[in-house]
């Protein structure tokens, strides 16, 4: 009885060792074909197995594989894809190199909500904005505010706490020329400087003008703040309006 278990033991170990043996080493490196740069981070897969591994900061990389027939599968991105079939029967160093690819995206064409620009007459350091554009921004107690608004703008500031107004690129508020309508507004704000004295539901759109200012305006160094309000509805009689906690607008 002893013998027979002396003798098991011995068939588990034997075939313990001949599994090990089955195993064998798959290994190189993997670089760039035109410049022969190792690449970092290189996908071999071996989708049978449903096991891979990635190139390390050398481009090098090393797996275990059983004893066999496998499809190897190197994979980056920008870089096209190489497949190969290895026999492994010992120990395999496979180094490769992969080429870059273009991959041509389809025409995404934007048909609706887009703020169409005029090509043909260029402008820089101006920025445009709607009415609908303004009321989406985050403000304070859910008060939508145009001037809160363009101080979110690159280049704008404001003009220090509990004071009224807009800095643009290091200019003095009172460098600033705002426009209602065509018609010169010298005080922009109320309530200590928290508001200014557009209701957004009566703009149209405003334009800023940080730099290159056009002639028609006038001397103003800074920059020009363009308001335009809406013409109403013609078609039928419509109000809009608003209660908030500190201020309520018709």
């Amino acid at each position: 009885m002893a013998l027979k278990n002396i003798l098991t033991l011995v068939l588990i170990l034997a075939s313990f060792a001949i599994f090990a043996q089955e195993k064998y080493t798959l290994s190189g490196t993997i670089s760039e074909a035109q410049s022969g740069e190792t690449m970092i981070g290189v996908n071999v897969l071996i989708p049978a197995l449903q096991t891979g591994v990635v190139t390390n900061q050398y481009g090098f990389y090393s797996i275990t594989l059983p004893k066999g027939t496998h499809q190897v599968t190197y994979t980056s991105l920008g870089f096209e894809s190489y497949s190969q079939t290895i026999v492994l029967n010992a120990a395999v160093n496979n180094s490769i190199s992969l080429y870059e690819t273009t991959e041509m995206l389809d025409v995404v064409i934007l048909e609706t909500d887009v703020e169409k620009t005029n090509i043909k007459t260029p402008q820089m350091s101006v920025t445009t904005l709607k009415s609908s554009t303004i009321k989406r921004i985050p403000v304070v107690l859910g008060e939508a505010d145009v001037i809160k608004a363009i101080i979110l703008l690159p280049g704008v500031t404001n003009a220090g706490e509990g004071a009224s107004g807009f800095n643009v690129r290091g200019g003095a508020a009172d460098q600033n020329l705002v426009l209602l309508d065509e018609a010169t507004l010298y005080n922009s704000s109320h309530l200590f400087g928290f508001f200014s004295v557009f209701n957004p539901d009566a703009i149209k759109d405003l334009t800023l003008y940080k730099g290159g200012i056009p002639a028609r305006y006038g001397g103003r160094i800074a920059s020009v703040l363009d308001i335009y309000q809406k013409d109403g509805n013609k078609r039928k009689y419509k109000a809009t309006g608003g209660i908030g906690l500190l201020a309520s607008r018709l």
